[in-house]
C-alpha cells in the first residue's frame, strides 16, 4: 500500500465500533471517487481498509479511535504520508441533545478514556473552524446544533494536527442519514485560512461563548479547558495547552468562571507572556491583521494600563487599503490635555462621534474617561491633532464664549455660571428658586424679582495649546 504521493494528505479515521463513524463514512465513501488500498503486510492489527482520494486518504480501524495512541506513526509505516487527521466519531450524553461537534483530545489529569494522563494532542485550529462554520452553514431546518467542545479524552500521543467530528448525542442522531450527510461534507470541504489561535478557559463542555466567538469573528481556537478541569491545570499544562495550539492569546469565559480561577490563571498566562483578550477586543479586531491588533493592545497596556482600546471605522479601512501594514507604521500622539479634556467633559458623545470620522483609534479608561491619547498612521500624527483642535474648538463654542489667538496658540474660554452667593444676597433661598435660576427663568424673592443674570458671573480660562505630538 505504499504510496507515490510527494504531497502530504489529510486522513480521515474511521471506526468499525462506533456507528456514527460508520455513517459518516458512508457518505464520505459516496460523495468522490475512492480507490481501494491494499492494507494486508502491515503490522497494524487494527486496519481494515484504506482508500485513496484527491487530498484525502481514508482509513478503517477495528477498534475504537481514543485508544489509538502513535496513530501517526502507524500511518507514516503503511505509506500513507498525513498532515492532518480528522477523525470521524460519535458524541455520547445523557442530555440527548442533537448537536453537531468538532474539539481536540487531551487530559488535564488522568487518563481515563485513551491517552496518557496530563497530555495534550496537538489541535487543528484552522480545521476545527472549518468544520464549524460548515456544518453551521448546513444545519438550517435539521433542528441540530453546532458547538465546539472543550479538551477531552484520548489519543494524546499524536505529533499530527488532529481534531474530532461528531455527530450526537445518541443513537438515533448517530445513525441519522442528516447528521451523517453534514458532518461528511464538512470533512471533505475543509479549509485551513491562517487566523488568529485562542487558548480558551471557562465554561461548561460545550464551549457556547467560545463557539459563538469563532463562528462568528476571525479568529479561531486551539485547547479549551471547561470549569471542570480548571483545578488541575498548572503552569506545565498551561503552557502545553499554548505551545501544541500555537496560541496568538487566551480567552477567558468571565461569567462562568470564579475569581479565584481567573486570577489563578492570569497569572499563569502573564508568567508566559501572553495576552487575555475580552470579547469586545476579539470583535473590535474584525478587519486588522493580528500583528497589528496585538502591537495596538500592548501599546494601550503600556500607555495606559487597563484601558480599552477603540478602532474606529475610519482606522479599520485605512488598515485595510495599505498593503504589507508594520506595527511601524502605527504612531502615537497625545492630544493637548487642555482643551482635549474641556471638549469631552461638555459633549463627550459628539467627541467620540468626532473620533469616529478620523482615522485614528483612541484609549477609554474604565471609568469612560478618554485619556487623549490616539494612535495613527506614520505621517498622519500632526494633520489628524490640528483636525482634532480645530474640532474641539468648535464644540465648545456651542457653550461657551470662546476667543482663539492662532498666533499665540491660546484659547480663551469665557463661561457664565451660577453664584449662589449672589442669589443668598438677593434673598433668594436654596432649593426650588435656585434650580429656576439655573434654568434661565426668574424668580421672586421677598417681593423682588431676580433675573438670572442678576445672580451670574463671568470666569474666563486661559489654554495655551501646544499642539505638540508626543511620540511614544
Amino acid at each position: 500500500m505504499k504510496s507515490n504521493e510527494k504531497e502530504a494528505r489529510i486522513t480521515i479515521l474511521c471506526s468499525t465500533v462506533d456507528s456514527a463513524s460508520q455513517n459518516i463514512k458512508e457518505h464520505i465513501l459516496k460523495m468522490r471517487e475512492w480507490v481501494p488500498l491494499n492494507v494486508t503486510g502491515y503490522n497494524w492489527k487494527e486496519l481494515v481498509c484504506a482508500y485513496s482520494s484527491e487530498g484525502f486518504w481514508l482509513v478503517e480501524i477495528d477498534a475504537h479511535h481514543i485508544y489509538q495512541d502513535g496513530i501517526d506513526r502507524k500511518l507514516e509505516a503503511c505509506g500513507l504520508k498525513t498532515r492532518l487527521i480528522i477523525v470521524a466519531s460519535k458524541h455520547k450524553s445523557k442530555d440527548g441533545n442533537r448537536v453537531l461537534t468538532a474539539h481536540y483530545t487531551g487530559n488535564s489529569g488522568n487518563a481515563e478514556f485513551g491517552g496518557h494522563a496530563r497530555e495534550l494532542s496537538h489541535p487543528a485550529p484552522f480545521a476545527l473552524k472549518s468544520i464549524l462554520i460548515n456544518m453551521q452553514n448546513m444545519v438550517k431546518d435539521t433542528g441540530y446544533e453546532v458547538t465546539m467542545e472543550s479538551t477531552h479524552h484520548g489519543p494524546t500521543d499524536v505529533s499530527l494536527p488532529m481534531v474530532y467530528a461528531e455527530t450526537g448525542s445518541a443513537e438515533e442522531q448517530w445513525k441519522d442519514p442528516v447528521a451523517g450527510e453534514i458532518a461528511a461534507q464538512a470533512i471533505l470541504n475543509v479549509k485551513e485560512e491562517n487566523l488568529p489561535i485562542a487558548v480558551g478557559f471557562g465554561g461548561g463542555h460545550y464551549a457556547k461563548r467560545q463557539s459563538k466567538l469563532l463562528l462568528e469573528n476571525n479568529i479561531t481556537f486551539g485547547h479549551n479547558f471547561p470549569n471542570h478541569q480548571l483545578d488541575k491545570l498548572d503552569l506545565e499544562l498551561v503552557r502545553q495547552a499554548i505551545d501544541k495550539s500555537n496560541a496568538d492569546f487566551v480567552y477567558f469565559d468571565r461569567r462562568a468562571m470564579s475569581s479565584a480561577h481567573k486570577e489563578k490563571i492570569t497569572r499563569i498566562i502573564k508568567d508566559l507572556g501572553l495576552q487575555l483578550l475580552r470579547e469586545s477586543d476579539i470583535t473590535d479586531m474584525q478587519g486588522l491583521p493580528w500583528h497589528i491588533y496585538s502591537h495596538m493592545l500592548r501599546l494601550a497596556d503600556r500607555l495606559c494600563p487597563g484601558s480599552r482600546l477603540r478602532i474606529t471605522n475610519a482606522f479599520r479601512q485605512m488598515i485595510n487599503d495599505t498593503t504589507d501594514v508594520k506595527t511601524e507604521d502605527i504612531q502615537i500622539f497625545e492630544m493637548d490635555e487642555g482643551i482635549f479634556s474641556e471638549a469631552v467633559s461638555v459633549d463627550k458623545k459628539k467627541v467620540i462621534d468626532l473620533l469616529g470620522m478620523l482615522d485614528v483609534a483612541y484609549l477609554e479608561r474604565d471609568n469612560g474617561t478618554l485619556p487623549g491619547i490616539m494612535m495613527c498612521k506614520q505621517g498622519k500624527e500632526k494633520a489628524s491633532a490640528d483636525m482634532l483642535i480645530d474640532e474641539c474648538i468648535k464644540i465648545l463654542k456651542e457653550h461657551y464664549e470662546i476667543k482663539y489667538i492662532p498666533e499665540e496658540m491660546t484659547l480663551y474660554i469665557t463661561e457664565e455660571r451660577f453664584n449662589p452667593e449672589l442669589a443668598r444676597e438677593l434673598g433668594v433661598p436654596p432649593g426650588p428658586m435656585f434650580a429656576e435660576l439655573k434654568n434661565g427663568n426668574p424668580v421672586t424673592a421677598n417681593g423682588r424679582i431676580v433675573e438670572p443674570l442678576m445672580v451670574y458671573t463671568k470666569t474666563t480660562r486661559r489654554i495655551t495649546l501646544g499642539n505638540t505630538i508626543t511620540l511614544k
